[in-house]
């Protein structure tokens, strides 16, 4: 099995996406680095929150912003999330919602993968019920303080930690974790895509069939 564990940030909430950085690591359910961790980041292409600006933002802004934006890295991305048989991330529920909306604003397709949430796990969990976000669940499940907070190459390892103790803890492997907790995954594919129409030449010829068969009593009646 290959797990991409993966963190995203956001240059401001009030514009759809505006993600400035993507970081991911890939292992396998053994938790054996495949892939080490990566930050990619890309202009948003928008006003910056003045609070992600202070306190979040990781990376010089002139950087970012000299970054090649959302399109130009899309299809990496989706080659990355198709690569990969789960994505695991805290929270993930953001990411996700981030990620299809850069999609539809550069009108480009969603990308489509099958996703895990580690904040729903340790919601689950009977241990450390008091632990909140991800430093908290880090440093209680692991014992150890993340680092490089808000760098999403650093919040993607440190998802990848949080896992990897919970499944210790369990003496299971991560691949039988996610069986064992259903409800803590999904798929990123929006659900309020429309459906296809159905195509319009069939009921056509009911419709021709049932309109010559009238014609045909019709006649019988004249006769």
């Amino acid at each position: 099995m290959k797990i991409l564990f993966f963190d995203m940030e956001f240059a401001n909430g009030q514009v759809p996406g505006s993600i400035y950085s993507v970081g991911y690591l890939v292992t396998n359910e053994y938790f054996e680095i495949l892939t080490p961790a990566t930050d990619v980041c890309m202009n948003p292409e928008c006003e910056w929150n003045e609070y992600v600006e202070q306190n979040i933002l990781a990376y010089p802004k002139e950087d970012v912003e000299a970054s090649p934006a959302f399109p130009e890295h899309y299809e990496a991305l989706k080659a990355l999330f198709a690569s990969v048989d789960i994505a695991v991330g805290f929270a993930v529920g953001n990411d996700v919602k981030a990620l299809r909306r850069d999609c539809m604003r550069y009108d480009l397709p969603e990308i489509s993968y099958r996703y895990f949430d580690m904040e729903k796990l340790c919601r689950k969990m009977d241990e450390h019920r008091e632990a909140r976000g991800l430093d908290g669940c880090v440093r209680a499940w692991c014992g150890e303080e993340p680092e490089h907070r808000h760098r999403s190459d650093g919040d993607a390892y440190a998802t990848m930690l949080l896992l990897q103790a919970i499944c210790k803890h369990a003496h299971v492997s991560a691949d039988m974790l996610f069986i064992a907790y259903p409800e803590c995954a999904g798929n990123s594919v929006s659900k309020n895509q429309p459906k296809q129409q159905k195509k319009a030449t069939p009921q056509g010829k009911k419709r021709h069939r049932r309109h010559h068969s009238k014609m045909k009593a019709e006649k019988g009646e004249a006769k």
